[in-house]
């Protein structure tokens, strides 16, 4: 796996092929398939577990290069917003002295990187999937604080949000797995967040800045 990538996604429409699996090779197949992920580059001497593994490890590389790709573009973005912040001051040597010296001074203050308003999320996902959400857990705030950190934006969250309510699968299990938790997974994040174009985002991103 790619450094940093702390996690992989098994499909729901790979259900059927492990349905079909005796419990005994289907063991044998996970434990298959985390030696890979672990890049321990694993082989099998049993054809049914070959067999089966193969569509998997191809969606394991297209998941990858897709996470490679918005790493990329995250990276290249993060570069060329800082370029364009920092440039107007590049030449002017009293202000760049100034911020070494609040460079040294002054801690990270997390409410700066955790400007989520988590009451305003709450309603939002209470009215998207007819939830009644009452509270996000500390826990569930330090993994949003997290996914914001890893470079996700507060714009993936919510069209992670959008798309699963429109989603047949989370539709037919009455949005039971649509969580504040859920949300603040990379594995959903990079799963559900740029599926669609959603043109309201901008607008349901103006009440969760605090």
């Amino acid at each position: 796996m790619a450094k940093d990538k702390k996690s992989f996604i098994l499909y729901v429409d790979q259900k059927d092929l492990w349905n079909k699996l005796p419990d005994d090779i289907a063991g044998k197949l996970i434990k298959h398939i985390y030696s890979y992920v672990s890049d321990e580059n694993p082989t099998s001497d049993d054809l049914i577990i070959e067999i089966a593994f193969e569509p998997i490890k191809q969606q394991l590389k297209r998941d990858l290069k897709l996470f490679e790709d918005k790493r990329v573009k995250r990276s290249e973005a993060g570069m060329a917003g800082a370029n364009k912040r920092w440039q107007p001051i590049a030449n002017d040597s009293k202000r760049i002295s100034n911020i070494a010296k609040m460079a040294v001074n002054v801690n990270v203050n997390d409410n700066v990187i955790d400007n989520i308003d988590y009451q305003a999320l709450l309603v939002y996902m209470n009215k998207s999937f007819g939830r009644n959400f009452k509270v996000v857990s500390d826990k569930i705030q330090r993994s949003y604080k997290s996914r914001l950190k890893d470079g996700y934006k507060k714009e993936d969250i919510i069209n992670a949000i959008l798309n699963c309510k429109e989603n047949s699968y989370h539709k037919e299990n009455n949005y039971q797995y649509c969580t504040p938790e859920f949300f603040s997974r990379a594995e959903t994040l990079d799963k559900y967040a740029d599926r669609t174009i959603v043109t309201e985002s901008d607008s349901i991103l103006a009440i969760l800045n605090k």
